[in-house]
């Protein structure tokens, strides 16, 4: 949960390997001219292990289930090739992952061969959590947030195509007053419901629930202005999340998170 750029990066139609190859070596020399002049934290190289691009790489297509056709399963679709490489914005906030990978006509289901729809094109789609850039200040998240919008757009100038679904309503107007206050309405929510989980949760002296939220210098506020908005349903949702059978010897490790 929380406020995320979500996009897909395709090359030219009829782009060959070779082509598609020295497109992501072209943003890749862009994003370390970016690094020079200290617009971004980090760029690594360009990854072409079979690990990364697992990781990094693989799509998802919901498809009828073998066993079941009135109900659907989420089916990996692990790239064939590609380079792929990943940008740091800034602290707090997500890697920023570019590149090109190619996919399968089919994938294997249940037995039979299934169509991926992923057609030929080189392609890539990945997603950035933008939100807790903004645990370190405004200028912080929009260093991340429209430098990665900024990043894609040098994408276009060359040559490929690159959609862009923005839940921060920057895109496609690069409007900073939809942006700030998208922003104040997510860390709203965010904060609201990390409360209410936390006063259901260690009310019963169950374990502590963890949060990026609360980091946040301004958690307090957030969490009152979330609240207000949303009263009702936080003290449904604190209800529902008192009520659940609970592990008071829970291990650190399996503390319950919200907003990750």
């Amino acid at each position: 949960m929380g406020l995320t750029l979500h996009y897909r990066l395709t090359a030219p139609e009829g782009c060959s390997a070779r082509h598609a190859a020295a497109l992501v070596r072209r943003l890749h020399a862009i994003a370390r001219d970016w690094l020079a002049q200290g617009r971004v934290l980090a760029v690594d190289d360009i990854m072409t292990d079979r690990t990364f691009l697992d990781r990094f790489g693989t799509a998802w297509r919901t498809l009828p289930h073998p066993a079941d056709p009135e109900t659907s399963v989420g089916v990996p679709i692990r790239p064939v090739a590609g380079w792929i490489f990943p940008v740091d914005f800034g602290a707090d906030c997500e890697w920023f992952w570019l590149g090109l990978c190619r996919y399968p006509a089919t994938v294997v289901v249940g037995g039979r061969n299934r169509a991926t729809r992923l057609g030929e094109r080189w392609q890539f789609a990945h997603s950035c959590k933008t939100q807790y850039a903004s645990l370190r200040g405004w200028e912080n998240f929009v260093r991340c947030h429209v430098g990665a919008v900024e990043l894609l757009g040098e994408w276009r100038r060359l040559g490929g195509r690159a959609k862009i679904d923005d839940e921060g309503g920057y895109w496609p107007r690069r409007d900073l007053a939809a942006l700030r206050q998208r922003l104040d309405q997510m860390n709203g929510i965010v904060a609201a419901l990390a409360g209410a989980m936390k006063d259901a949760t260690e009310g019963e002296g169950g374990a502590p629930v963890q949060a990026p939220i609360f980091a946040h210098p301004q958690f307090e506020r957030l969490e009152a202005e979330g609240a207000a908005d949303r009263a009702a349903n936080l003290a449904a949702a604190a209800k529902i999340i008192a009520a659940l059978p609970r592990n008071r010897d829970r291990t650190r490790g399996d503390q319950p998170k919200t907003g990750d």
